[in-house]
């Protein structure tokens, strides 16, 4: 089949479940042909493919048509203008998560710090700030082995020595002699009844434990909270992501468990999506 006459085909056929079905289209056909964007639209719209490449690209948007995430086909996840490895096993890192960047390099200068990544994912957080902080030395933590091993492979890709990996959940791989300047995470804080994961179908395709934090989507921000002060220095600082209509409930947490100088962070939409308090 020419390579025009397939494109046309995935066109037409992503159209039907997504609204961005020529992007979509033109990632999924690069991916499967090997090439960049750019090398793609270099072709000769009349090159004649390959039965193996014509099937592979035909799997590919298949699968994109089932509402699986572009990320996971792809391998790869864009996040703070780097490139991060993602499997089925990671939360997809998503653009609302740089707020948490953002505020932790806002707050901190580069002199030597310890920081605490909790449910490190990908890694995409840690290596976001050890790229921009030299200095800083990171634990990152996941109860997930699978997790690790995508998170060890894109602190390896940016040949970073300063990021720490360890198996836990939350605080429970940190050691009470260990204390930190800056604890973070981005946890799960959907509901089991949440409307996103009744209804968007990307979100069935990752890791429900990355996602779901019991009936109101609290119960790990509450656990971290409550853990963090253990492991916190004296003017230490606990930046949570959570969810846009949680920032209350988050600041009674804080509140609950001794913390002070709360702040909530607002996205470029005006939501308070990040929140920060001090231990001591």
């Amino acid at each position: 089949m020419l390579l025009v006459s397939l494109w046309r085909w995935a066109i037409q056929e992503l159209k039907q479940t997504s609204p961005s079905a020529y992007l979509d289209s033109e990632l999924l056909f690069a991916h499967g042909l090997g090439l960049t964007r750019a090398q793609l639209h270099s072709q000769d719209p009349d090159r004649l493919l390959t039965t193996s490449q014509q099937k592979n690209i035909q799997r590919l948007i298949n699968r994109r048509q089932l509402g699986e995430p572009i990320a996971y086909l792809l391998g790869r996840q864009e996040f703070w203008s780097l490139s991060f490895v993602v499997t089925p096993e990671v939360l997809i890192p998503r653009p609302e998560t740089e707020l948490l960047v953002q505020q932790v390099l806002d707050n901190f200068c580069n002199q030597q710090r310890n920081i605490a990544d909790l449910g490190t994912g990908s890694a995409a957080i840690s290596v976001a700030l050890a790229l921009s902080r030299p200095a800083w030395q990171f634990v990152a933590t996941d109860c997930s082995p699978g997790a690790l091993r995508v998170a060890e492979h894109n602190i390896h890709h940016y040949h970073l020595q300063t990021i720490e990996l360890r198996q836990g959940d939350w605080c429970g791989a940190l050691s009470v002699r260990e204390k930190f300047d800056i604890i973070l995470s981005n946890p799960p804080y959907l509901a089991i009844d949440d409307s996103h994961w009744q209804t968007e179908r990307a979100l069935a395709y990752e890791p429900k434990n990355a996602l779901i934090s019991g009936k109101k989507g609290l119960n790990d921000l509450e656990i971290i909270i409550r853990q963090a002060r253990e492991y916190l220095r004296d003017e230490g600082v606990l930046f949570l992501e959570h969810g846009y209509q949680q920032a209350d409930y988050v600041k009674e947490f804080f509140l609950k468990y001794g913390y002070r100088e709360i702040k909530n962070h607002k996205d470029l939409a005006g939501h308070r999506r990040v929140s920060s308090g001090k231990w001591n």
